[in-house]
């Protein structure tokens, strides 16, 4: 028997300056994730502030009124579409515990977390969950309301006294260190495996992109393997590796498939997935999928591309692949082909094979030979 969904009340902090269009366009991904995760979004509360409130982030007056919804909409999950320091969560949380003593208040990141939990099938990518959840929780981990410099068996750590505080401390920190030393192992074994390509000589091209913008659907036409494809955010956590057959050159070459990215994530949730983008650090070749009818397909490319950077991977030769041609027009193709044509854009739909042949094409002509890799590695 299926659970019933949660309920869910999605919050977002707008600018005055933006127009209601605008900010009912910043919850539209959020309701995205919120689907991804299988619960339901029972309504969307839009606040104007120009700044962030320092207790509880939306304002005291906005938090008691979405406290009462809690307990009118009998509401389980409060989201808050940004990254939000844990004690405002806790204040807010603190506000609604009269009317739900079980409510839990998220922000945009833990709402992410909850989603690769549900995903995660290798341990590898549980461990790597592990690791964000704890880093970007920290105390919350535990139960403590309040941050760990605020010790004491008072309000905010539900009567854990001093010595308690200290020892959750002390735990989280070993713990932490235990997850990050089974990583390295982890990242060792990849590295390994990726020395051993380029040995061989095996060239190499990584699959990136903004989340659902059909990388999976791209891997699996280049490689012949049949890896799940769902219309959801997240579909794919693990870095998964096939290999195409070059006909010309009587070689194999390797196709990673990885972690989809998506905006505003912190620095520490990507770090975590470092040894899952191994594949992409160390490739020949990034194909950037971009889902071409995407109507935020402009900002989700920048997204892509910051994130790139912040992996040092900004200089590596990278393709454009605007996917989905089929449901866009011809006008649309052109003006896209012409704004991208420093990053040789290729047109495809996965859907119906168009463009992949030549897409096979480009690739097989420009990847280097065995000998100019063998010649890098002296």
């Amino acid at each position: 028997m299926q659970r019933p969904k949660q309920k869910f009340i999605l919050v977002s902090v707008v600018p005055p300056t933006h127009s209601t269009y605008e900010a009912q366009e910043d919850l539209d991904e959020l309701k995205s994730l919120v689907d991804t995760y299988g619960g339901a979004d029972v309504v969307d509360v839009i606040q104007r502030r120009s700044h962030p409130h320092g207790g509880t982030y939306i304002g005291s007056g906005k938090a008691e009124e979405i406290a009462q919804m809690v307990e009118a909409k009998k509401i389980d999950v409060i989201v808050i579409n940004a990254i939000v320091n844990p004690t405002q969560l806790y204040h807010i949380q603190q506000l609604c515990w009269p009317h739900n003593p079980d409510i839990e208040v998220w922000d945009r990141v833990d709402l992410i977390l909850h989603i690769f939990l549900n995903h995660a099938s290798s341990s590898e990518a549980k461990l790597q969950i592990k690791l964000a959840r704890m880093r970007h929780m920290g105390p919350r981990i535990y139960g403590l309301g309040e941050s760990f410099s605020q010790q004491g068996g008072g309000v905010g750590t539900k009567g854990l006294g001093e010595t308690n505080v200290e020892l959750m401390k002390r735990h989280w920190r070993n713990e932490m260190k235990e997850v990050q030393d089974k990583l390295k192992e982890m990242e060792k074994g990849r590295l390994t495996q990726v020395q051993r390509r380029h040995d061989l000589g095996l060239p190499t091209v990584s699959i990136v992109g903004y989340t659902n913008a059909g990388k999976t659907s791209l891997f699996n036409l280049l490689t012949g393997k049949k890896k799940l494809e769902a219309n959801i955010l997240f579909a794919t956590l693990d870095s998964s590796v096939g290999k195409m057959y070059d006909r010309a050159h009587s070689r194999e070459i390797v196709i990673s498939d990885t972690i989809g990215f998506i905006k505003n994530l912190p620095p520490d949730l990507i770090e975590a997935f470092k040894s899952t983008l191994m594949e992409s650090i160390h490739a020949d070749l990034l194909l950037h999928v971009i889902d071409i009818t995407d109507p935020k397909m402009d900002e989700k490319i920048q997204v892509v591309l910051e994130i790139l950077a912040g992996l040092k991977l900004h200089n590596k030769p990278q393709i454009f692949v605007f996917n989905k041609i089929d449901q866009s027009n011809k006008e649309v193709l052109t003006q896209t082909v012409k704004k991208y044509g420093s990053f040789s854009p290729f047109c495809i739909s996965v859907h119906t094979g168009e463009g992949i042949k030549n897409l096979y094409l480009k690739l097989i002509d420009i990847l280097p030979s065995s000998s100019a890799k063998a010649r890098d590695l002296v």
